[in-house]
């Protein structure tokens, strides 16, 4: 769906809809009973309102089939196509090691996971609940920590996360604090969204963290001489822990869910992490 500004006409976007709401959707519907259809609606752009004239202009390359079969002569939008085309042409005749052996991994894991997909149990309610982890000096080149958070409604994920930090933690605890204080971030529009869909949160949302240097940052208020350097934005967790918005909760490494999301695991704890987040084979479903 395309819209326009009444006002800036040259900048447009394009609204789509954010995964993470339609997974919060999903898991709040398993939790009411309710059924739920998917549709989609032709030319939705004719169906908005307008008060001032739109004069709409077709894009360079967009053309009817009986205006390309009558066309002569080369057309620039092949061209550019063909060039781009031409760029990959050496990767497509010879990919090379690294990159047969990317495809090869890619391949293998689609292949595992076509009939496996996320089961939110209604039975366990709409009470949300999160997990945060880091891996300390993660990346290999300048030593950034990985970030992972998991967030879950009905037993099943609905935000998960795995990035690079943009800063060098120089230590366990500061890496897990910012880490922290990105999965508070994402637990306030989270509160926000499933009070708006009618599963308004009761109490705290828990954060279930493996760092208690972390928690203990989180918690006090007081100057630490050693976290100083720490950018101020870091620090709204605190004020969310406060105002009773999350709960700061302490799970040892065994059972930190969002552990697979920062590094590679043993097969044996990775299918253990999979079957707690309810993640399996597909259910059948009726038409």
């Amino acid at each position: 769906m395309l819209f326009v500004s009444s006002d800036l006409y040259e900048e447009t976007y394009s609204q789509v809809a954010y995964l993470n709401s339609v997974r919060a959707m999903l898991a709040k519907c398993g939790a009411g009973g309710m059924e739920f259809e998917q549709c989609d609606v032709d030319t939705a752009f004719l169906y908005g309102k307008l008060e001032e004239e739109i004069y709409i202009e077709l894009p360079e390359g967009l053309r009817g089939l009986l205006e390309l079969a009558e066309a002569e002569g080369e057309d620039d939008v092949v061209c550019m196509l063909l060039q781009s085309f031409r760029q990959a042409q050496p990767f497509l005749e010879n990919s090379g090691e690294k990159h047969w052996d990317a495809g090869i991994k890619v391949v293998r894991y689609l292949l595992k996971t076509k009939d496996v997909g996320i089961v939110y149990d209604g039975l366990l309610g709409t009470q949300l609940e999160a997990y945060s982890d880091e891996y300390w000096a993660g990346h290999r080149d300048d030593q950034r920590p990985v970030s992972g958070m998991l967030l879950k409604l009905c037993g099943a994920p609905v935000v998960w996360r795995s990035t690079f930090q943009k800063t060098v933690a120089r230590s366990s605890t500061e890496a897990e604090y910012m880490v922290l204080s990105d999965c508070v971030k994402e637990c306030v529009w989270m509160r926000r969204l499933l009070k708006g869909i009618g599963a308004e949160q009761v109490g705290a949302t828990v954060i279930y963290d493996d760092n208690q240097g972390a928690m203990t940052l989180a918690k006090n208020v007081g100057y630490q001489a050693r976290t100083k350097h720490i950018d101020i934005r870091y620090h709204f967790i605190r004020e969310k822990v406060v105002s009773n918005e999350v709960e700061l909760e302490y799970v040892d490494t065994k059972n930190q869910h969002a552990d697979f999301m920062t590094k590679g695991l043993l097969s044996k704890t990775l299918c253990y992490f999979i079957m707690r987040s309810n993640v399996g084979p597909k259910l059948e479903t009726s038409n």
